[in-house]
């Protein structure tokens, strides 16, 4: 199999499972009792249908081995690298999320990012702009928009 071949069954996959979570959350009181489940369901469906239009063109095009397989790659790229970090940042930052708070979180997960993508040679720039937009974006929010973001568990403000 190439590396369409299991992108897309993975695209497929997860927007299997993002359109039955989506689904699954709870019903508006007021107005259309669906209403918040439309956008993130049609998500979920657009990366099935998207999924499986690259399993279709993949396989019709090139066959089920495809022109590079796999298995005769040597090592991974830059970008696959960047991806797979990104992804477990990702990851981690949804857990911490309501554990520290937005702002705690936020630190971590774009400080990271920044620091792969800028180097460590940037890291006063790269500190300096998560801690920044990480505080702004909750003073916007929370002060001037009323919109109520997890707060830090240990500090108020």
């Amino acid at each position: 199999m190439n590396k369409s071949i299991i992108t897309s069954i993975v695209a497929m996959v997860i927007g299997i499972v993002y359109s039955v979570q989506a689904y699954q959350l709870p019903r508006a009181t007021v107005g259309s009792n669906m209403a918040p489940i439309y956008f993130p369901l049609g998500l979920g469906v657009f990366m099935f249908v998207f999924g499986m239009i690259l399993f279709i063109r993949t396989v019709l095009k090139e066959g089920w081995k495809g022109k590079e397989s796999i298995t005769k790659e040597k090592g991974i790229s830059y970008t696959a690298k960047l991806i797979t970090f990104t992804s477990v940042v990702s990851i981690i930052y949804a857990f911490i999320f309501d554990l520290f708070g937005y702002v705690l979180s936020t630190i971590f997960f774009m400080g990271a990012i920044l620091f792969v993508v800028n180097g460590k040679k940037q890291w006063k720039v790269n500190i300096i702009v998560s801690i920044t937009f990480s505080l702004g974006i909750y003073i916007i929010f929370s002060k001037f928009l009323g919109i109520i973001l997890p707060k830090i568990p240990f500090i108020e403000f």
